[in-house]
């Protein structure tokens, strides 16, 4: 038997024992009503192999407002979601993505090591994912690789395949926020900072929203200085649950993400209602 929110709230109180307030229940209605975006992490990675088209799928089916895609190169130079840049952990086949060619990584089977009902599935294209989202979700590019080459596919896919106004770019350094911002003005970006020293170098390189680990808000200053900035705070919720997100909510963010979006959120409506 799952124990009820209150029941959450009250163990929850108990844990954070030290903290200056307790939550409130008004405030957390407010903060859940705040977040107008939920991210699919790898699509619903939950209950579906994750960063393929099921996995996606899903994702739209549980209403997720986003879909994050981890972009990788293959060695003829076409874009495709996989978080590893190893393939040995979500598909049969061993070796780096960026040494075999798309016709190669279409052999492989990668949905069985998730379960065996996914035997058929296959590695998912950034134009086959853009496809499938258009009209639906937004899509959260995270930029997985580095370089010129790189820049200029992530620019030519969205370009000729993508809707640039509900696309996201995850960018991971400075000189890419300001590549991709000439290229890609209409894109909005997400820093996914390597060191939460980095905001401010963020800020000023133009991105519209900060990602911050959980693990860094334990210092009180970081919210604050996004928030000097004007900009958005997104945060990862993991699987979505009371447990994980009501902390998570006294931070204020608007873009929460989730390795299973429908949880998500299922505990935002829950929390929203006062």
């Amino acid at each position: 038997m799952k124990p009820s929110l209150t029941c959450i709230l009250a163990l929850l109180l108990l844990q954070t024992a030290k903290a200056a307030e307790p939550p409130d229940r008004a405030k957390l209605a407010q903060a859940a009503r705040k977040v107008d975006e939920i991210v699919g992490h790898r699509g619903s990675s939950v209950d579906r192999p994750e960063n393929t088209l099921a996995s996606y799928r899903r994702a739209i089916e549980a209403k997720a407002t986003a879909v994050e895609i981890d972009v990788r190169t293959t060695k003829d130079g076409i874009l495709v979601s996989l978080h590893d840049a190893d393939l040995e952990r979500v598909s049969n086949g061993k070796g780096r993505v960026g040494d075999r060619t798309l016709a190669e990584l279409k052999q492989l089977d990668f949905g069985s090591r998730f379960d065996a009902k996914y035997k058929d599935e296959r590695i998912a294209t950034v134009p086959e994912i853009l496809a499938l989202c258009r009209g639906k979700c937004e899509v959260l590019f995270d930029l997985k690789e580095t370089g010129e080459a790189y820049t200029e596919r992530i620019a030519a896919v969205v370009r000729e395949q993508g809707e640039a106004k509900r696309i996201m770019l995850g960018v991971r350094s400075v000189d890419q926020a300001r590549a991709l911002r000439k290229l890609l003005p209409v894109c909005r970006q997400i820093g996914l900072i390597p060191e939460a020293k980095d905001i401010n170098a963020f800020a000023e390189a133009g991105v519209e929203t900060i990602r911050l680990w959980p693990k860094w808000l334990e210092d009180s200053t970081l919210v604050p200085l996004v928030r000097k900035h004007k900009l958005r705070l997104h945060l990862g919720t993991g699987k979505g649950t009371p447990d994980e997100v009501i902390p998570l909510l006294a931070f204020e963010p608007e873009s929460l993400s989730s390795d299973d979006p429908a949880r998500l959120r299922q505990t935002l409506a829950e929390l929203a209602k006062e």
